[in-house]
C-alpha cells in the first residue's frame, strides 16, 4: 500500500479518478488535520466546499445516516467530501462489521470517503508479523478504490527533522541546536510545534537563521505554568475561577499559548494516567513521562493530577481539545473566544 511516498499533488485530486475510500490512523492529529484541509481546499476549489463537505461523528450516527451522506450527490462540482470519524464507533460485533464493509462498497465515485481513526491501528511489529486491523486488511484488498495513511506521531529525531523541513516550507531556516531545542520544548505536539516555529519566523523577521538564544526566549517550556491552577479549577467544575485565572494568564500571555498550554499539560496527564492504569507505581511513571521528553518536575505533577481524574474523563476532555484545535486552526474561532469555549465546555458537571 502506497504510505506517502508519491506526489501528494496527485493523491490529492478528488477531480480525477481517484480512490473512494480513504483511512487516515491520526495519531498525529495536527498532521492529520492539514491534509483534511488540502483535500477540503480542493472539493472547494470552486467555491462550493461549504455545500459539498460534512462532517460525521461515528459515536452519534448509525450506517443509514451514513449511507445517506455518502449517497448524496455532489453540488456543481464533480465529487463532494464526507469526513466520518471514529468510524469504528459504528462496528460493535461481527454482524455490525460486515454491515459497515458493506455500507463501504456502496459508496459511489462522486463521493471521497474520508475515515479518521485518532490512532494507529496496528503497531509496526503487529504488521510486520501479519497482524493487521481487519479495516487494514479490508483497505488493501479493495485497493485501488481505497487508500490509507498513517500519521505516526513525531517523536525524537523524527521531530527534529520535521521542525528543520518544516521552517523551510515556511520560508525561513533554523539551525540544527535550536531545532533539536525546540524539540525538547514541544515534545511530540506538532501543531504547538507548528506555532512555535511561526513566531520565531516572524521574531527573527525571516532574515536570519532562527537560534537557539531564540528558541530559549520566545518558546516557554511547559514547567512555567506548573501550578496548574487553570486545570484544577477545570477539574473542580469551577468555571467562575477557570475564567478568572485565564484572565489573569492573557495579561502576559496571548491566549493560544495558553491554549496549548493545556494541551500541553493535559497531554502530560493523559500519559500519566494510561501508565498508572496500567499498574506503574509513580516512580516507574516519572521514567515512562522522561520517555516522551518531559523532565521529573512537570512528569510528578501531572501523575498527581492524573489521579484526579479517570481515563475516561481525560479521553473527552482531550477530544475537546482536538475540536477546539480544528476549530481555530479553519479560522472558526477567535483564540481567546476558544478558550472561554473550552473551559464552558470542560466544567460542565459529568466533566468535573
Amino acid at each position: 500500500m502506497d504510505a506517502g511516498s508519491t506526489s501528494e499533488h496527485a493523491r490529492l485530486n478528488l477531480n480525477r479518478e481517484k480512490p473512494t475510500i480513504y483511512l487516515l490512523q491520526a495519531e498525529d492529529e495536527f498532521a492529520a488535520v492539514t491534509f483534511l484541509h488540502e483535500m477540503e481546499r480542493r472539493v472547494g476549489k470552486e467555491g462550493m466546499g461549504e455545500l459539498n463537505t460534512q462532517y460525521l461523528d461515528g459515536r452519534v450516527i448509525n450506517l443509514e445516516q451514513l449511507r445517506e451522506a455518502a449517497l448524496s450527490l455532489p453540488f456543481l462540482v464533480e465529487r463532494r467530501l464526507v469526513v466520518l470519524d471514529h468510524p469504528l464507533a459504528l462496528v460493535h460485533d461481527e454482524s455490525s462489521r460486515q454491515k459497515f464493509l458493506d455500507c463501504l462498497q456502496q459508496i459511489p465515485p462522486s463521493t471521497a470517503l474520508v475515515l479518521v481513526e485518532h490512532r494507529l491501528l496496528s503497531e509496526r511489529r503487529e504488521r510486520e508479523m501479519g497482524k493487521k486491523h481487519w479495516l487494514e486488511w479490508w483497505i488493501e484488498e479493495n485497493h485501488p478504490r481505497t487508500w490509507m495513511r498513517e500519521f505516526p506521531l513525531k517523536r525524537d529525531q523524527a521531530m527534529v527533522a520535521w521542525i528543520s523541513s518544516h521552517t523551510k516550507e515556511l520560508g525561513g531556516s533554523i539551525e540544527p541546536r535550536a531545532a533539536e531545542r525546540l524539540a525538547e520544548i514541544v515534545g511530540e505536539d506538532s501543531r504547538f510545534a507548528e506555532h512555535e516555529i511561526q513566531k520565531l519566523l516572524d521574531y527573527v523577521n525571516f532574515t536570519r537563521p532562527i537560534e537557539i538564544q531564540d528558541v530559549d526566549l520566545l518558546a516557554p517550556y511547559s514547567e512555567r505554568a506548573g501550578d496548574f491552577a487553570l486545570i484544577n479549577a477545570i477539574r473542580q467544575g469551577d468555571s467562575k475561577t477557570a475564567l478568572k485565572t485565564v484572565r489573569l494568564m492573557l495579561v502576559e500571555q496571548e491566549a493560544i499559548l495558553i491554549f496549548f498550554s493545556l494541551v500541553h499539560q493535559f497531554r502530560q496527564i493523559l500519559l500519566a494516567r494510561l501508565a498508572l492504569d496500567e499498574g506503574q507505581n509513580p516512580g516507574d511513571v516519572v521514567k515512562t513521562l522522561n520517555r516522551f521528553h518531559i523532565s521529573a518536575y512537570p512528569a510528578r505533577l501531572a501523575i498527581e493530577q492524573a489521579q484526579r481524574f479517570s481515563l475516561e474523563q481525560l479521553r473527552q476532555i482531550y477530544q475537546r481539545l482536538f475540536e477546539i484545535d480544528v476549530a481555530i486552526k479553519k479560522g472558526e474561532l477567535d483564540s481567546e473566544v476558544a478558550l472561554e469555549t473550552l473551559i464552558a465546555a470542560l466544567t460542565v458537571p459529568q466533566l468535573a
